[in-house]
């Protein structure tokens, strides 16, 4: 019912003109953007600013592409919804027990400043920092009870790691147990609001609940046992197993697997970056710390990796190198140094960003590869902070824009392939959910492969997009036999895994 549809929305039109600001009523929008409000804008290039064509082939298509993921229910194991908040809560509260033995006093653990009490005036903690310099908070700069902190202080003292421990339960507790629980009133379904207009960079998003705040990985939750001589417990939560398809249905998942980080090797051309790529059976991260270390593969630890992650996606999402030094849990000085030895390892990205940068001060606004774009109004600012947050957003909407441009357009496509097949009786899969990089179907069991094949080759022909002169640079193809189907793709590895199935 949905495919066929063809919306004119100008809240989507005032939106892609000016993401950062988008008009909250027809009327506000006639006022931002035409001079003569009661007459009707005739569509050209002054007025379109070369985006009529990103408003028409993708943002129109997307409607109902959004409205179907809305009118779809995902049915949900409320029982087991429920157990696991209770076992959260229970681990919570003996976490907090935990917490109270080892501050020597009762403190809510919850309140950050009766924790930076404990911490830092009672245990004083900060004092026992050996070249470490603490995150202090941005308006009072008292010192900071943020996980960058926690994680500096874990090894001086059992609480950090309390608080760490019980920061992250609520979290899973509060923001998707509970959430969806509440979603859930008098029914075993859920069925997300999804926004269009939402974010800069042109992803959506949704809310009621956030389906997008799901962990992708399972969560292990160590139950500790209080009677003597008896071993931890560890149980593994799994979110994605709280969702049932119907029967004779699975879930597939199709992933663009670090596609932001594709994106930054095709949009710098840097060889050395490009030419981790080509190697199929490669641990992507693991080659980057080999690469920027100096080392061999072998010599590279688990913590290497893990920095040069972090590394990476600070150079994309534009962190400097104080929250850089929060996230590592180092000095900043030390994130200064990781951050240089990676820019001078991959020196195009250095120039990609130096230019990106460049151009936005020259026209006042970035692109991403369709076209998508940001005005910057403060890239020229005198005032060094606010100017440098606006280069930080040139180079993280260009990664994240591309991005949110590929993946859209893999929606629309296979939304359109989908629902073709699905009325002359061939296909039925339904697109229930986007997770970022990842989209969500459920498929009826006999039409398994015949859909992860047309997935896969919607995918693959992103790499070109002739009508909007999208020519992605050729990346090595991945495959690997087993439960995953991993789909060859040039710039953004495809990932088709089966989540859930019900037979």
């Amino acid at each position: 019912m949905m495919a066929g549809c063809r919306v004119q929305d100008p809240q989507v039109s005032g939106w892609l003109l000016d993401p950062a600001d988008s008009s909250s009523c027809f009327r506000d929008l006639l006022n931002k953007h035409c001079k003569e409000p009661y007459k009707e804008p005739a569509v050209g290039t002054q007025k379109s600013q070369g985006l009529w064509e990103l408003y028409s082939d993708m943002e129109l298509n997307m409607i109902p592409v959004l409205a179907a993921m809305e009118s779809h229910h995902i049915h949900v194991d409320k029982d087991a919804l429920k157990r696991t908040s209770d076992l959260l809560g229970t681990e919570m509260k003996h976490l907090e027990q935990e917490a109270h033995r080892e501050a020597g006093q009762m403190f809510l653990v919850t309140s950050s400043s009766q924790l930076r009490t404990v911490l830092f005036e009672k245990l004083r903690l900060h004092e026992r920092c050996e070249n470490k310099k603490l995150p202090k908070t941005v308006n009072k700069q008292q010192q900071s009870t943020s996980e960058a902190a926690l994680l500096q202080l874990q090894d001086l003292h059992p609480l950090p790691k309390i608080i760490l421990e019980y920061r992250q339960l609520h979290k899973i507790k509060s923001t998707f147990v509970d959430g969806i629980l509440s979603c859930m009133t008098n029914k075993n379904y859920i069925s997300s609001t999804w926004l269009q207009t939402s974010a800069v960079t042109g992803r959506i998003s949704a809310k009621q609940p956030n389906f997008q705040a799901l962990p992708r990985q399972p969560v292990q939750i160590t139950k500790k046992q209080h009677v003597q001589g008896k071993d931890e417990e560890v149980v593994t939560v799994h979110p994605r197993s709280m969702f049932v398809p119907p029967e004779g249905w699975s879930f597939l998942a199709a992933d663009f697997c670090q596609v932001e980080l594709r994106l930054l090797a095709h949009l710098s051309a840097d060889p050395e970056l490009l030419r981790i790529f080509t190697s199929p059976e490669a641990d992507v991260f693991t080659m980057l710390a080999s690469q920027w270390k100096g080392v061999s593969e072998d010599q590279v630890t688990t913590r290497d990796r893990e920095h040069a992650k972090r590394i990476v996606y600070s150079v994309v999402y534009g962190a400097g190198r104080e929250r850089l030094s929060e996230i590592l849990g180092v000095s900043v000085a030390q994130a200064g140094q990781f951050q240089d030895r990676f820019l001078q390892t991959y020196g195009e990205v250095q120039a990609f960003i130096h230019k990106t940068v460049r151009q936005s001060r020259e026209r006042g606004y970035v692109l991403s590869i369709m076209g998508r774009r940001r005005a910057l109004p403060n890239i020229s600012c005198p005032v060094w902070g606010v100017r440098m947050q606006a280069e930080r957003q040139a180079v993280n909407f260009v990664v994240q824009g591309s991005a949110a441009d590929l993946c859209k357009t893999a929606m629309i496509r296979i939304f359109n392939l989908a629902s073709s097949s699905s009325s002359s009786g061939s296909l039925s899969p339904r697109l229930i959910a986007q997770l970022h990089d990842e989209l969500l179907f459920e498929v009826e069991d006999s039409q398994l492969e015949q859909f992860a094949a047309l997935v896969k080759s919607t995918m693959e022909s992103l790499q070109h997009i002739h009508h909007l002169g999208v020519h992605l640079k050729r990346q090595a193809p991945y495959a690997r036999a087993g439960v995953q189907r991993h789909a060859t793709l040039c710039i953004a590895l495809c990932v088709l895994q089966l989540v859930g199935r019900r037979a």
